[in-house]
């Protein structure tokens, strides 16, 4: 009983604070739309084909629109289920740094950096728990969850063999980009929280998402192989970091 009740008090908090505010909203689309211009601004040599990149620029939408859905839901969901209203925090150096970077390379650079995550504590679903003190380890928690979203999103679409090889690679890409991108231990980006929350952690998280997302990409190598092989180079990069690196860091 105590787990189901749990449960449905959980839904309740989802169905009561999930939404987004109006400023939250407006942020939010404003990036989605800023990362499927950065997504879609890609040609070669000198020549700019309108076609190609209207193409382009509708298959960014749609993956970028699926990329910021589930990762933010996931922040927001982890949260509620923790006591937490997360706050969305924009961050426009990333998105401004994104589109240069999109115009000298010519689109083959992609970088989607966009925002971070606040916690506010919901004190009256907060019983049972320390309340009135936010602690790095509940954000970096919360962080985590969005990061490891999009790995999903991107695991789950190359499970699928429905979806037009276009959208389904776009998709991908773009989610992989999004694990990658907000697992770097740059503020306000969710790296910077997980690597705060817990230091002995991030370098198996960074070694893990990073491999995970790359492995995804190849076309033959099937999804549990994956996750299988990034869990090892995780622990591998964590043993690398403590046993060559942290020591001269710490002279």
């Amino acid at each position: 009983m105590p787990a189901l009740y749990t449960f449905y008090d959980w839904l309740d908090r989802i169905k009561r604070y999930y939404l987004f505010s109006r400023s939250e909203q407006v942020w939010i689309g404003t990036s989605i739309l800023v990362m499927a211009f950065i997504v879609g601004f890609r040609f070669e040599g000198e020549s700019f084909a309108l076609n190609t990149f209207l193409g382009n620029m509708a298959l960014g939408l749609a993956a970028v629109g699926i990329a910021v859905f589930f990762h933010e839901s996931a922040h927001r969901v982890f949260g509620l289920n923790m006591g937490y209203k997360t706050e969305f925090k924009p961050a426009l150096y990333g998105l401004v740094a994104g589109v240069i970077l999109a115009f000298m390379t010519y689109g083959k650079v992609i970088f989607l950096a966009y925002s971070g995550v606040a916690l506010n504590i919901m004190e009256k679903h907060r019983l049972g728990y320390f309340r009135y003190q936010l602690g790095y380890f509940d954000l970096g928690k919360v962080s985590l969850a969005g990061v490891l979203a999009n790995l999903l999103v991107a695991a789950a679409v190359k499970s699928m063999g429905f979806l037009p090889q276009p959208l389904a690679e776009k998709i991908i890409l773009v989610n992989v980009i999004f694990a990658i991108t907000n697992v770097l231990p740059l503020p306000p980006l969710d790296g910077a929280n997980i690597m705060f929350a817990s230091k002995t952690f991030y370098p198996v998280v960074l070694g893990a998402v990073i491999s995970c997302g790359l492995l995804l990409l190849v076309p033959w190598l099937s999804v549990w192989l994956a996750i299988a092989t990034s869990l090892v180079i995780g622990i591998v990069t964590a043993y690398a970091y403590f046993s060559y690196v942290e020591p001269k860091l710490g002279r």
